[in-house]
């Protein structure tokens, strides 16, 4: 039958340097990262959808999904992924709901949220929460989902303590990262836990341009995402061949061979058809903000598809389990899938008001297929002469 595995590394965000101890739990089956911060589940029985979680203490949880189609016998599907992780750095401000205040949160979009004067909180439980309360409120990565409604966000925010209920809508205000452009399509999101998928919540994001901001409220503390409006086609794929090392494997003993790995050689990351820079100044967009809209395409294609900004050949040993039996060789042939979407992100220039979409196509390096041959040894060649 077909096997399924899942390989990867884990790294820290601090330094770029893999990360050891982080619990990687998917379905009912677990591991723990080792010091090169690598992981794997191997010979999965069945293709269909996996989702990983990644938790380590004092770094924000971390998730993410793939799926199998379901191959034909006799085939190995790999698929490797580079995940990161992000310290969780508090930030604390106490406010007491009676007085009101506001929270500054600093990072990359500053926000603030203001708690109106006379505000009544409740926890998760429905009980009221009286006196000052240490708030915790950071910008946090994205965390993609296998939602095929899935958008990007222009910032995160966590909120806790998590469950707190506010009897005044809360405002916050996002500022625009851009001066002479914004996103044209944008609603807040909240994370639901349970389904470990983002919804799309009624109070609407407004932007102001009196001050270069968007605003809108929330009414409880958890995970929400300015969520900036894509559109996803996927594309046709394409399928390469590529190079197995490790291949024929030849038993010339008189005992069977077992094979636990092969060596191939793939490919590794994700390009696009066009660069980022082309795109953005054939939409006569220029200076910083190019920049800006040029780091957040990236980041939006690395968070989508899990791997550095590159279509680079890497080597790879994958799990197999063969055996070879005396006088026989073992001949394995590779493919590779190479997955192709276009990605549109609509944009309004803030001074003439006129709309564009931005368009993008982006090659990704897609799962591995092995497929075995198991051949007798001819050593009967042509030619040459000779007699025994």
């Amino acid at each position: 039958p077909a096997t399924y595995t899942i390989k990867g590394q884990v790294l820290s965000q601090a330094d770029n340097q893999p990360l050891s101890g982080v619990e990687v739990k998917m379905g009912a089956l677990t591991t723990t990262t080792g010091a090169t911060g690598q992981f794997e589940f191997n010979n999965l029985a069945q293709p269909g959808k996996y989702t990983l979680t990644f938790s380590k203490e004092d770094f924000f949880e971390a998730s993410y999904s793939l799926e199998f189609e379901e191959a034909t016998p006799n085939q190995v599907v790999s698929f490797s992924i580079t995940v990161t992780m992000v310290p969780f750095v508090e930030g604390v401000t106490p406010i007491n709901p009676t007085e009101g205040g506001v929270i500054s949160i600093e990072g990359d979009v500053p926000v603030t949220v203001t708690v109106p004067a006379g505000t009544v909180v409740t926890d998760a439980n429905n009980q009221p929460v009286t006196g000052t309360i240490n708030i915790t409120a950071v910008e946090t990565p994205d965390i993609v989902t296998a939602q095929t409604d899935y958008n990007p966000g222009l910032v995160v925010l966590n909120f806790e303590p998590s469950g707190l209920q506010f009897s005044n809508p809360l405002p916050i205000a996002v500022e625009n990262p851009f001066e002479t452009l914004r996103f044209d399509e944008i609603q807040l999101e909240y994370y639901n836990e349970s389904t470990n998928e983002w919804e799309v919540q009624e109070q609407p994001i407004t932007y102001a341009g009196t001050d270069n901001k968007f605003n809108t409220t929330i009414n409880h503390f958890s995970m929400y995402k300015f969520a900036v409006g894509v559109r996803l086609s996927i594309l046709s794929a394409l399928d390469e061949s590529i190079n197995v090392i490790d291949s024929p494997i030849e038993n010339r003993s008189i005992t069977s061979q077992n094979v636990a790995t092969i060596k191939v050689q793939r490919k590794s990351g994700f390009d696009y058809a066009t660069p980022v820079e082309t795109v953005i100044a054939n939409a006569g967009i220029t200076g910083p903000d190019a920049s800006l809209l040029n780091d957040f395409v990236n980041e939006l294609a690395r968070l989508m598809f899990n791997t550095s900004p590159s279509l680079s050949l890497v080597e790879e040993e994958i799990t197999v389990n063969r055996t070879i039996q005396p006088n026989y060789k073992l001949e394995t042939t590779g493919h590779q899938t190479i997955n192709r979407r276009r990605i549109q992100i609509p944009i309004r220039f803030i001074s003439a008001g006129g709309a564009v979409n931005l368009e993008f196509e982006i090659h990704s390096a897609g799962a591995v297929t092995l497929t075995f041959q198991d051949l007798p040894i001819d050593d009967h060649g042509s030619g040459g002469g000779g007699s025994l």
